[in-house]
């Protein structure tokens, strides 16, 4: 097809979406453990990191809307190494994701 100026017709490039960081931003928030329990979780930390098998979750990773600072997302973070590997994983995520591509992605952590 052609215009009447005699010049093809070109579909609009959409535009695109705008990244999920500029609404969204991820967290590692510390679980908060008293008495028996943070003893207990200490120990299991110590004892899976010296073993190499890592140990019990040091953390949430929490994905929270910038406006509200309200949750949308919540898991366990796992040790120190998932941690951070979790953490860069959902931040490059939100750098190349719209909200909604981002959503339908990790949508299954929801709090």
């Amino acid at each position: 097809m052609s215009r009447d100026d005699g010049e093809p017709d070109v579909a609009p490039t959409p535009e695109p979406a705008e990244p999920a960081r500029l609404h969204l931003r991820a967290e590692l928030h510390e679980r908060r453990l008293t008495g028996v329990r943070k003893l207990l979780q200490t120990t299991l930390l110590l004892a899976g990191e010296a073993s190499g098998i890592g140990g019990p979750s040091i953390a949430d990773l929490v994905v929270l809307r910038r406006a509200t600072d309200t949750a949308v997302l919540r898991t366990k973070a796992g040790s120190l190494d998932e941690a951070d590997a979790l953490l860069r994983a959902i931040n490059d995520d939100l750098d190349r994701l719209s909200v909604e591509e981002f959503l339908d992605e990790w949508g299954h952590l929801r709090p």
